[in-house]
């Protein structure tokens, strides 16, 4: 068809028009030209594949036309072979053994795993740097620890020297008091006065000795309770005259503490506070009792009577303290206006007494004055 448009010739065959094939031959050459004037370095990449340079630009026209289309598929025939470097059958069947990687990835890999390894070293020896960080640093809390507790015990045993300083032993005519004794009635002062149970020189204590029946210790007339000392404790005997300063309550504490020794088999204490709230509450007039609304104080004590402070009259007066404790289990009984006596086996109970009453008895102020 070239040919026959390009010449103009009229000649034909019984297969077609006659090709010009001179003029072909020209044509063909300045298609080379141009083409190899664009290259675009496919030839380098056919000559990459098929490891041999291009054989150069065809020499001329094929001889005739294609006797018929491909017989297979591209690859199969020995032209597709030999453009794409492939001279033989492909393998039939997987390779027998697995396929080595390409020298260049086998030496990253090689140097990942020793980057990770260095990565995990320096982890691990890190690791055991804090870890020996925080073992010295829980070594030192320790010592630290031990150290304060050490400090603390030491300044207990300085603060107890402090407000329970030892005292010495009173040696008086035909009796000694221990010096244990007198340090239990320093330390009681002391505590009651820090719960504001007395003040000042308000109060007073007594107590049986347990090695001379019939001897009573009780604090001195106008004695600070809050600093108390051996000068502030004298003695006397049960059922004698007062000794010489001793305080307005000797007759009190006296009988108080008979009727204690009978309830604790010749033990007995008592112990008389001005307590706020208990005295307060028995300022009423038309109050003869205090009765306490908690439970403790209603399992403790039921109902506590008010007696009237009568020293003009101290038999009468010594009649009814006696008739009021028995109402609460010769435990306790309150003086209008005057505060709490307190009884018990020792200085401890006593004290224990007084300060249980109390707390009912600010809990029934505090219940009153809510209206509850």
């Amino acid at each position: 068809m070239i040919g026959h448009y390009t010449t103009g010739a009229g000649r034909t065959s019984d297969i077609g028009p006659v090709f010009n094939r001179y003029l072909f031959r020209r044509l063909g050459a300045t298609v080379s030209d141009e083409v190899v004037d664009e290259d675009d370095g496919s030839d380098e990449m056919l000559e990459k594949v098929t490891g041999a340079p291009p054989s150069g630009p065809p020499s001329g026209p094929p001889s005739g036309p294609p006797s018929g289309p491909p017989s297979g598929p591209p690859g199969k025939g020995s032209g597709g072979r030999a453009m794409f470097g492939g001279g033989s059958t492909p393998p039939t069947g997987p390779p027998s053994s697995a396929p080595s990687a390409p020298t260049g990835a086998q030496t990253m890999h090689s140097g990942s795993s020793i980057v990770i390894e260095a990565g995990q070293e320096k982890i691990e020896t890190v690791k055991r740097t804090v870890d020996g960080d925080e073992k010295v640093e829980l070594e030192q809390l320790r010592e630290e620890n031990a150290t304060l507790k050490q400090g603390m015990a030491a300044a207990g045993e300085v603060i107890q020297e402090v407000e329970n300083p030892p005292m010495p032993p009173i040696v008086g005519d035909g009796y000694v008091v221990p010096g244990e004794v007198v340090s239990m009635f320093a330390t009681l002062g002391r505590q009651l006065h820090k719960e504001r149970l007395l003040h000042g020189t308000s109060g007073s204590f007594s107590l049986l000795s347990t090695t001379s029946p019939g001897l009573i210790h009780t604090t001195r007339q106008g004695a600070a309770l809050g600093l108390m000392n051996e000068k502030d404790l004298i003695t006397g005997r049960l059922g004698d005259a007062a000794p010489n300063s001793a305080n307005e309550d000797w007759q009190i504490h006296s009988v108080a503490l008979s009727i204690a020794s009978l309830e604790h088999e010749g033990r007995g204490a008592c112990v008389h506070v001005a307590a706020p709230y208990t005295t307060t509450l028995s300022l009423e007039k038309d109050r003869y009792a205090l009765v306490p609304t908690d439970f403790e104080g209603r399992s403790n004590f039921g109902r506590a009577t008010i007696v009237d402070v009568q020293y003009d009259d101290m038999e009468g007066y010594l009649v009814e303290i006696t008739e009021a404790l028995k109402q609460t289990g010769n435990k306790l009984f309150v003086a209008r206006g005057h505060g709490v006596y307190a009884l018990g086996a020792d200085l401890l109970e006593a004290w224990g007494h007084a300060a249980a009453f109390e707390h009912s008895m600010r809990i029934l102020y505090l219940s009153e004055l809510a209206d509850l």
